[in-house]
């Protein structure tokens, strides 16, 4: 996997930005000496902004969307799954309270440069994000969502890739692709984690099954539905195991499908045009927070 720059006569993509995925990494590896017109840190806005700045210039596009989680709301999947990231305490550690702040200034700066800004109550983002790219792609339009998120790894098809920026930077434009990254196609994702289980999201997984044996269970049988047809076949031990966590199985399989039916407003995102050649509106919003 490697970086791609576009060129003019390429389709423009639609950037889907994981907002607190990369606020959070740049919350957590920037400064809070980088402080804003009040004095108050804005280290995540700042280095968000700037990543923003390069993708445009790197994917040639000023199509831009920002989809958001929805803090302080359980999520549907909190009900299939109460102990759903239940490792993880707040975004932004003993810093949360400024993380929310800097939040809330993100999205109101992406909104005075013209970039939708897109989340709903029960759902996380990475729903909204699937949502959008699976509507945009059927319309032909190109996404490419922005995510150091695994998870996403899952929408890749024709239409759908994913740029993450880790350290060297993956971009997922096919099956071979995330096969690379998980050993498994885009459709086995989310019978992998089920069985493998994901750490980061609090998914134990089935016990006694990892990583290998689950990606050789996707690669041999595809879905749940048909390994457990085919139980007969497998060693004693490995049947036992599939057998003792099928409930669990098939529980975390629904806890880590993305949606992709959510309403969403595509026409909005569609005809949206970041501008990073701010007018008189969002340059006054930019110097209140010091962006000036």
């Amino acid at each position: 996997m490697s970086e791609r720059r576009y060129d003019e006569e390429a389709l423009v993509a639609i950037l889907l930005i994981d907002g607190y995925n990369l606020m959070y990494r740049s919350f957590t590896s920037l400064p809070r000496s980088i402080v804003g017109a009040d004095k108050k840190p804005i280290n995540g806005v700042y280095g968000l902004l700037t990543f923003l700045n390069l993708s445009i210039r790197q994917f040639g596009t000023d199509r831009v969307t920002f989809a958001f989680d929805t803090p302080g709301f359980s999520t549907f999947r909190h009900d299939l799954y109460p102990d759903y990231q239940g490792q993880r305490g707040p975004l932004g550690g003993e810093h949360a309270d400024d993380f929310a702040r800097q939040t809330v200034i993100l999205q109101e700066v992406a909104t005075g440069l013209g970039i939708p800004v897109v989340a709903r109550e029960r759902f996380e983002a990475d729903d909204l994000i699937g949502s959008l790219a699976v509507a945009l792609a059927a319309e032909g339009e190109h996404a490419i969502i922005v995510s150091t998120d695994r998870d996403l790894l899952q929408l890749i098809r024709p239409g759908i890739e994913m740029y993450s920026p880790s350290n060297p930077p993956l971009h997922a434009r096919s099956e071979d692709d995330v096969r690379a990254r998980l050993g498994v196609s885009p459709a086995g994702v989310t019978t992998f984690k089920a069985l493998a289980g994901d750490a980061s999201d609090n998914i134990p997984g089935v016990p006694g099954i990892g990583a290998k044996s689950a990606s050789s269970l996707v690669a041999q049988y595809g879905t749940l539905e048909n390994m457990y047809e085919h139980l007969h076949e497998m060693p004693p031990r490995l049947s036992t195991k599939l057998s003792e966590g099928r409930a669990e199985a098939f529980l975390f399989r629904q806890v880590v499908t993305v949606l992709t039916d959510l309403e969403v407003p595509v026409d909005e995102v569609r005809e949206a045009r970041a501008k990073m050649a701010p007018d008189d509106t969002s340059r006054q919003i930019l110097n209140r927070f010091g962006f000036g």
